[in-house]
Parts: structure tokens; sequence; C-alpha cells
């Protein structure tokens, strides 16, 4: 694992207001992310996991406090400037796959190229490299109704890598599969993570992505409540994160 920082937060505070109810969704999380790592985040529902995986990966604008990629303050480029950042440095992986479901395996998988500004045959050329390194390349005109839920995670998968991003974000990208296949996304992450050096950053609770992580980042209460290694996990921490100990 490399020794910079790619993602540094600096006391991200995130506030929703709900007519006159104010709810502190974070609470000042800082946290520097390495390139290179695998990390998981995880908590209990409310615990603002989600809330600080969407500052991550420039979703969602922060009340307080920044978000600092690479040395640049995320926040603070202009709308098109983090159009761009989110187009070309980060790919993004959800439980839901969110593929279109009238676009084939490729035209999914290319999309994002298009957007890029990529020729039709550059993009096609380059999705289809991309479908056969998850596995695909058999199935590359199929739509996604006619793919199994592991297969279209995988392009899912493909999609995210679509513009060779430096950083990779996955909601629950397990949650919907059965236990073999989520086996084999959770490989499948960990191999471009560590053959590609892409910085995976994946909301969970799978016990089985805990394992496979670097670093684990234990959510409680809109603060980051400890840190800890793969090393140090237990079925009896995520049992006690997930009650909200």
């Amino acid at each position: 694992m490399a020794s910079d920082i790619i993602i540094r937060t600096e006391n991200v505070k995130k506030l929703y207001i709900t007519g006159e109810e104010e709810l502190w969704a974070l609470k000042g999380i800082n946290l520097d992310i390495y390139r290179g790592e695998f990390i998981s985040i995880m908590g209990p529902s409310g615990s603002g996991k989600s809330t600080f995986f969407n500052q991550i990966g420039a979703l969602d604008v922060p009340t307080e406090g920044r978000v600092i990629f690479d040395g640049h303050s995320v926040f603070d480029l202009s709308e098109s400037q983090q159009a761009w950042f989110r187009c070309n440095r980060i790919g993004y992986i959800f439980q839901t796959f969110n593929l279109i479901q009238v676009m084939t395996a490729l035209q999914n998988v290319t999309l994002p190229m298009v957007f890029q500004g990529a020729s039709n045959e550059e993009a096609a050329r380059r999705g289809t490299e991309i479908l056969e390194r998850v596995g695909l390349g058999h199935r590359v005109h199929h739509k996604p109704f006619e793919l199994s839920g592991g297969q279209q995670q995988r392009v899912a998968v493909a999609r995210a890598l679509a513009n060779t991003p430096s950083v990779v974000l996955a909601d629950e990208p397990t949650g919907n599969l059965d236990t073999k296949t989520g086996i084999e996304i959770i490989e499948l992450l960990k191999e471009l993570n560590e053959e590609n050096g892409v910085t995976i950053i994946c909301s969970t609770h799978d016990p089985k992505m805990l394992r496979r992580s670097d670093r684990i980042c234990w959510m409680l209460d809109g603060r980051l409540d400890k840190v800890s290694t793969a090393a140090e996990f237990s079925l009896e921490d995520m049992k006690q994160d997930t009650q909200g100990r």
C-alpha cells in the first residue's frame, strides 16, 4: 500500500433540517485514506455511514469541513470541475446496480466514456476489454434482464472502471447477492485493488468484505467511533456495532 494520502476529510459535518427539527448526521469526521487501500465503512442504521460515504464521493456537500482529494478541496471547485472530478476520478458501484435496462452491458459500460468524450470505436474497444476483465466477455450484448444478479453487479463494476478512476466507491456491493456470488464480487474488487492499485472504499455490513479490508471504519451516532484492521475484526464487534452498542 502506498503511503501517500489520496482522500482526507477534515472535520466533516452534515446537518439536515426537517421543519423545526435539526439533525446532525455527521459530527466532525477526520479520516485519512491512503492510495491503494481497501477500506470498509460500517455502522448501524442512523450512524451516519451512508452520509459520510456520500461526502467522500462528492455526491453530497458537507455543512462544515472539507473533503480533500489529491490535495484539492473538492467542494471549492466549480460545478463543472466537480462534474469532471466525479466522471474521471471516482467510479461508483451501487447496491441496486443502477443499470439502464434498455441498454446492453457494453452500452452501460461505455456510457461514462461517452461523457468523457471518447469516440464510439474507442469506447467499444475499452468497454469490451473491461467486460472481459470482469468475466463477461461473452455477455457484452446482453441487457440487464438477461443477466443474473451477480452478472449485473459485474457490469456495474465494469462501468465503475470505465474511465480508469483512482477511487472506486462501492455502496453495499454484495447486499443483493447470494453468498457465493458475493464472495466472487469481493474477490474481484480485491483483485482490482491489488493488481491495478485502485483505492476501494466500501459501505458494507458483510463480514466477508470486512475480512478482506485493510482497515474498517466504524461509524456510531455521526462520529467515527474507531478504526480497526481486519486482523482486529471479530463477529462480536460487528454484532455490537450493528446493534449500536
